[in-house]
């Protein structure tokens, strides 16, 4: 048998000894495999953790840059943005639930809400949060500090019970939304376990809380400015009323002159006429004359009055105010036009209640305004071929303390399309009208505090309705008037 070779020393064979190297080397590797885990580990912990970090960094940054995608639009959907905030918020924080509590009057309401039950929103819809310390939520917005609750049950001063039980949750975050120092809101998050949320996670929420404040405050911003431009449009539009107040103004004065004193004129040459036939008979019939001759005065006269009824219904003062008698007013009336409507084959009927109170107020622009009303009726009935032309004028009381003066004709009526726009200046019916008249009518009647309207007649025709109050009414300038022109 061959001996097994040794070494010089011989104290060991060499293959022994190469098999208890290897044996030492291997050892000896695991030994360093085994130092070395501990590093690669921790490295692996720490770019799992960088990873997370960036995926809740780019997480965060989409959901901001999509909220200020759409706050930075000129016009958008408020709620919108909230529910896209706490759905956000949800997921970044690894919450259960979040919510966004805004104020209305005394109590906070809920705005928007992620993650809860129908349960829970018909429970807070029913019972709104009143600050105080008994709600995290109220907590904040009476504090204006964010409130963190690991467990709200362990909390003494808590006593939110019923949106307890119905959010089923125990781990609660309130995070103010604040502008210029003060809660305008409050973000909430919670969970259903006993688990707190990271200072990471906290940040998040106030960011989502900040980006609200953004959103609020520029719909805020947004109402304001379109508050101030319809303020500013309706100041334009009242400026430019006063400007065509006075333009229509003048010309109203213009036309009103020319209207009423075309009558008075007319009939002054008429009767002037008639003064020259009755000189020309053989021998002159100097009676006649007398009475034409009068009736030119008389003509001449009313021509004066009605510059200072113009002057009176253009003026500021009350002046000119005294105690009439309507009856009195419309019969004088009739019988200044009795032989207009004569040549125009209209009958006249008259019926005056007796005991009628007298009103206050301008005889002389009372009567143009009858004078007017009649000769629109008259101009009315012009038309009709085939029936009767028949005036009516009835005067009666009227419960309030007021009279009610009609005038009804039996013309071809007004179309009750136009009916609500025949008052009004420059409106007119007539081929050759200027739109003044009934205008001018109405600014009178309300300037005695009374009411003019129109409506149809039977079997055709129109009746226009004049009330006046009792006693003194109160004036009002034209300029004051709602109707002024």
């Amino acid at each position: 048998m061959a001996m097994a070779r040794r070494s010089k020393a011989g104290r060991e064979p060499v293959k022994a000894r190469r098999r208890k190297t290897a044996t030492l080397k291997r050892r000896t590797g695991q030994k360093t495999a085994r130092r070395r885990n501990p590093s690669v580990t921790g490295k692996e912990t720490t770019m799992a953790r960088l990873s997370r970090e960036l995926k809740e960094a780019l997480h965060r940054q989409a959901a901001t840059a999509e909220v200020l995608k759409i706050i930075s639009g000129s016009t958008f959907d408020l709620q919108t943005v909230l529910d896209m905030l706490v759905e956000s918020a949800l997921h970044l924080c690894e919450a259960d639930a979040a919510n966004i509590w805004l104020p209305s009057g005394n109590v906070l309401k809920l705005a928007a809400s992620c993650g809860h039950s129908s349960e829970f929103k018909r429970f807070a819809a029913q019972n709104p949060i009143a600050p105080g310390r008994g709600t995290v939520s109220g907590r904040v917005f009476l504090e204006g500090k964010t409130v963190h609750l690991p467990d709200v049950l362990a909390d003494r001063e808590f006593t939110g019970i019923g949106y307890q039980t119905r959010g089923r949750y125990r781990s609660h975050l309130g995070v103010p939304m604040l502008r210029e120092g003060r809660a305008i809101g409050v973000f909430a998050l919670t969970r259903a376990e006993v688990t707190p949320f990271s200072d990471r996670q906290i940040e998040f929420v106030e960011t989502f809380a900040n980006q609200a404040v953004i959103a609020i405050e520029n719909v805020r911003l947004i109402e304001t400015e379109k508050q101030r431009a319809r303020e500013l449009t309706k100041s334009l539009g009242l400026l430019q009323r006063e400007r065509n107040n006075k333009i229509m103004n003048l010309e109203a004065m213009v036309a009103s002159i020319g209207h009423e004193v075309r009558q008075p004129l007319t009939a002054i040459a008429s009767n002037g006429n008639a003064a020259l036939r009755f000189l020309g008979h053989e021998p002159p019939n100097l009676e006649e004359t007398r009475l034409a001759l009068n009736k030119m005065v008389a003509n001449s006269h009313r021509a004066s009055e009605v510059f200072d009824n113009i002057r009176a219904l253009f003026g500021e003062t009350n002046r000119g105010q005294e105690p009439i008698d309507v009856n009195e007013l419309t019969l004088g009336v009739l019988e200044l036009l009795r032989e207009e409507l004569k040549d125009h084959g209209i009958t006249s009927h008259a019926e005056p209640t007796s005991r009628l109170p007298l009103i206050m107020g301008h005889k002389g622009q009372l009567q143009e305004v009858f004078i007017n009303l009649i000769h629109n009726a008259i101009e009315a009935m012009d038309d009709i071929k085939d029936g009767r032309r028949l005036l009516q004028v009835r005067t009666e009381p009227r419960r309030g303390n007021a009279v009610i003066v009609a005038v009804e004709d039996s013309g071809s009526g007004i179309d009750p399309k136009r009916s609500h726009t025949i008052f009004d200046a420059f409106v007119t019916t007539k081929p050759q009208g200027m739109g003044l008249g009934l205008a001018i009518c109405r600014m009178i009647i309300e300037r005695h505090g009374g009411q003019l309207s129109v409506s149809p007649a039977q079997p055709r025709g129109s009746i226009f309705r004049v009330v006046l109050p009792v006693g003194r009414p109160e004036r009002r300038s034209v300029h004051g008037s709602q109707y002024a022109l």
